[in-house]
């Protein structure tokens, strides 16, 4: 395993933005910035090609304040929340809103808006780089957060969250990373995707959660069984089953033959198909989610996203290469 270091860019403050490289002995490669936690690069060599999976950009000025969030981490909370002030254990809170009276990804306390401290641990199958930063906003208490990059020899990634913090707070973190198989600005309406799930959340027209859960059969939801994406756009959440036998979710390209088996342990994957670069009506991103269903402090059932004053939770989505 090697692990590289190099600066990425400045932010406007001046402050050095680090990029992290794990290479692991088949030549895979998972690079993360400091910045936002964001997950920049996935490299994988196939039949003597390189390529690269992700959606990312080349320059951090890109990264910085993009409507996207194209590879950011988010949190505390990712998704949507259709109420901005709380009572949970201890004095109300209200979030600023920012998509229209709601608040999206947590707005301005989000995970994407700092530059994280960063270290790295590694041995002989295996490297990780760990982010860490501790969030003092419209969120209740001190939150002490780490997120972590985890690449072995197996070509697996797995990416960890942590959070601990002084007051109860919400805590629903995810990985707004983008894929392409078949290169940057390609069409991607050929990828092919399955999701181990037999329903869907409603939502309104702005796009909240009614709280309802519909069936997939007959739909265009209905993706048990791996198919082309086509003409389907998707802005939508999807309920993992309990019983699923194998990953949650599995993305491939017939052109490159990539294949990608996406698993966590959360209830819920949001699936939104777009063109960060808004150039074209073309679908040349598709962005993957695992999360537990966004919204969730405000319907019953769709998963508990309270974290208890004083005690440490940890999330864990796994990337294999198939």
């Amino acid at each position: 395993m090697q692990v590289k270091e190099q600066v990425f860019g400045h932010l406007p403050d001046g402050q050095p933005v680090t990029a992290y490289t794990l290479i692991n002995d088949k030549q895979t490669s998972v690079t993360a910035l400091t910045y936002g936690a964001t997950w920049q690069s996935f490299r994988v060599n196939r039949a003597g090609q390189t390529h690269e999976l992700l959606v990312n950009f080349d320059q951090l000025s890109d990264y910085v304040g993009q409507p996207f969030h194209v590879g950011h981490t988010i949190g505390p909370v990712g998704g949507r929340l259709s109420k901005v002030a709380y009572q949970l254990d201890g004095p109300s809170f209200t979030l600023t809103p920012n998509d229209g009276p709601n608040s999206l990804h947590s707005g301005i306390n989000g995970f994407d808006r700092v530059n994280w401290q960063a270290s790295v641990t590694q041995d002989a199958h295996q490297a990780a780089v760990h982010f860490t930063h501790t969030f003092v906003t419209e969120f209740p208490g001190e939150l002490q957060a780490e997120v972590t990059y985890t690449l072995d020899d197996a070509d697996r990634l797995t990416v960890t969250f942590n959070g601990e913090s002084t007051a109860t707070t919400l805590f629903n973190p995810m990985t707004h990373v983008y894929f392409n198989f078949d290169g940057r600005q390609q069409d991607a309406t050929q990828h092919e995707l399955q999701i181990a799930a037999r329903e869907h959340v409603v939502v309104d027209e702005a796009k909240l959660p009614t709280g309802v859960l519909a069936a997939n059969k007959g739909t265009k939801f209905d993706l048990e069984d791996l198919k082309p994406i086509g003409d389907a756009r998707f802005d939508d959440t999807w309920r993992l089953a309990d019983d699923r036998q194998g990953p949650a979710v599995v993305l491939r390209s017939p052109k490159t033959g990539v294949t990608l088996a996406i698993d966590s342990d959360r209830n819920g994957v949001v699936v939104f198909t777009t063109n960060p670069a808004m150039d074209s009506d073309q679908m040349t991103a598709i962005a993957v989610e695992m999360q537990t269903l966004p919204d969730a402090i405000n319907h019953a059932g769709f998963g508990d996203i309270v974290l208890p004053a004083n005690v440490k939770k940890t999330y864990q989505v796994t990337y294999d290469l198939i």
